[in-house]
């Protein structure tokens, strides 16, 4: 699997640890990182993730992260194909990061490895799926800072 991370917003540099997000990233991929796929993680700002939620969900607000998975294609004669895309919004990322004992860069992680575990099927649709997709993020996150 490779996994592309694309900064269209002001993350200051020192917040841009790219290969720990990555590292993350692909840890919450689980068994699709042997997939020969792609997974784009995008850090945009408020006015960016306002139009994507308007304009493919017919949303009309500003939200901390969105996914859009792929379909894979009909055809898979060992080209690598998009997965999915993850939508991350470092305004509410940095805004957020104080209200749950995060850091910015944590809070970043939180929200690229939600996405990614969105990819892979997972639901926070009632409380307890919820629960569960936290504290895996926060075990993926916790192993990704540890090493």
């Amino acid at each position: 699997m490779n996994v592309n991370i694309f900064y269209q917003t002001d993350v200051p540099k020192h917040l841009r640890r790219t290969g720990l997000i990555k590292k993350a990233v692909l840890s919450a991929l689980g068994e699709y990182r042997k997939e020969k796929a792609e997974v784009n993680i995008v850090f945009v700002d408020k006015k960016e993730i306002l139009r994507i939620n308007k304009a493919y969900l017919n949303h009309h607000y500003v939200t901390d992260v969105i996914s859009f998975n792929q379909p894979r294609p009909p055809f898979t004669h060992g080209e690598p194909w998009a997965f999915g895309d993850v939508f991350v919004c470092y305004q509410v990322a940095r805004e957020q990061a104080k209200n749950f004992g995060h850091t910015f860069l944590q809070e970043m992680m939180m929200y690229a490895v939600h996405g990614t575990l969105h990819l892979t099927g997972m639901d926070d649709h009632s409380p307890t799926e919820r629960a569960e997709m936290d504290r895996q993020a926060e075990n993926i996150i916790a192993r990704a800072l540890a090493q």
